[in-house]
């Protein structure tokens, strides 16, 4: 697994993906929005150093999703600015482990190229997915924020998630594998064998352009 900076193909294909409940999910499905600001800010910055930043997530070249960060405050914003991270996986790519290797590689690009001293993640409480994930990842659970978010007609509660500098090297593990979807597999024609400890793709520290 690897991180890139994004290109216009890769909105083309977010577009595609996330336009209704079903490729967004339901966690995740906030109704139809324009991506005229997302593309404009692709074009003047490469959508890295600001306040809201994105990369694409690739195994073996291929696109598997995006994560992004985005400025968070608990105060002034020279004393008190943190990182919110998210991640949003194309069909294919969910259940494989990508969405928990992409994050834990986030948060280390996160502490290694900012001086942020907290990333923080919020989700809700009935996704599960998400929540395994964050805490493989080692987030602490800092507690729910009481009906945060509107989607599908309703007030919807927010847990709230956070890892800090110090617990990085303590709460991350070193490496992890991720499960190559069977027909990206057949398609790579042979870069991916036969054998079970070849079908698997092992994470690489992501890079990219400095975030800012």
């Amino acid at each position: 697994m690897e991180f890139r900076p994004i290109v216009e193909a890769d909105l083309d294909a977010f577009d595609v993906a996330f336009r209704g409940e079903e490729g967004a999910t339901p966690y995740q499905w906030f109704g139809f929005t324009p991506t005229v600001a997302l593309r404009e800010a692709l074009r003047t910055r490469g959508l890295l150093a600001g306040a809201d930043n994105m990369l694409a997530v690739t195994v073996n070249g291929e696109l598997a999703g995006r994560v992004e960060w985005m400025e968070r405050r608990w105060g002034r914003r020279d004393t008190s600015l943190c990182w919110e991270i998210a991640i949003g996986l194309l069909p294919a790519w969910r259940g494989r482990g990508v969405g928990t290797l992409a994050q834990r590689e986030l948060v280390r690009y996160l502490f290694t190229h900012t001086r942020v001293e907290r990333v923080q993640a919020t989700t809700d409480p009935e996704n599960m997915a998400e929540i395994r994930c964050l805490e493989k990842v080692g987030f602490h659970r800092e507690g729910r924020v009481r009906r945060a978010q509107w989607r599908g007609g309703r007030w919807h509660d927010q847990l709230l998630y956070s890892l800090l500098r110090d617990e990085l090297h303590a709460e991350l593990p070193d490496e992890s594998h991720v499960e190559v979807p069977q027909q990206l597999r057949a398609d790579m024609g042979g870069l991916v064998g036969g054998e079970p400890q070849q079908q698997r793709v092992l994470a690489t520290r992501g890079e990219g352009a400095d975030p800012g």
